[in-house]
């Protein structure tokens, strides 16, 4: 399915990238493939232009914060991860991390963020399975900054609190 944003301008990113993010098969969708080759399509992005783009997540993180609290958080880590550079991140992680951005600011998705309850569902999968899978590596750019990566990955009360450690999963 797909439907209207109402979160600013579409991105201006490729033409095959952008079909790329609304297209659902006959026989439905495979998330975890959804996301490797959309990492893949990003991957070859002009970056200034990505930057660009990425600037109309601002509003929607915003709007998320009182909607999607966990949502916004991640996207939020994302967006600062990406905007830093994520220099010492590989290739793969950074690809799928500026993918799962630019699919949260697409106007056209799998599903209207408009539909109550469930809108934000397909933005929220894309990044949960970016932070899964380099669950490893997001733990220790966390470690390494501060940030409480358990907060950030489980939601909850403890996404406001200061950094306690790192954990052992």
């Amino acid at each position: 399915m797909m439907g209207q944003k109402s979160h600013g301008p579409n991105p201006q990113v490729s033409s095959a990238l952008s079909s790329y993010m609304i297209y659902v098969s006959e026989e439905g969708i495979d998330l975890d493939a959804f996301v490797t080759h959309g990492g893949r399509l990003a991957g070859r992005e002009d970056p200034v232009a990505l930057a660009r783009d990425l600037t109309h997540l601002c509003e929607k993180i915003e709007t998320l914060h009182t909607l999607h609290p966990r949502l916004a958080a991640q996207l939020q880590f994302l967006a600062d991860f990406i905007a830093a550079g994520a220099t010492e991140a590989p290739e793969t992680v950074r690809n799928e991390a500026t993918f799962a951005l630019l699919y949260a600011t697409k106007e056209e998705d799998m599903i209207p963020d408009a539909l109550p309850d469930i809108g934000y569902c397909d933005d929220a999968a894309v990044t949960e399975i970016v932070l899964y899978r380099h669950a490893e590596f997001f733990e220790q750019h966390c470690f390494d900054r501060g940030i409480d990566w358990n907060a950030l990955r489980l939601g909850g009360d403890t996404m406001n609190r200061p950094h306690s450690g790192r954990s052992g999963n």
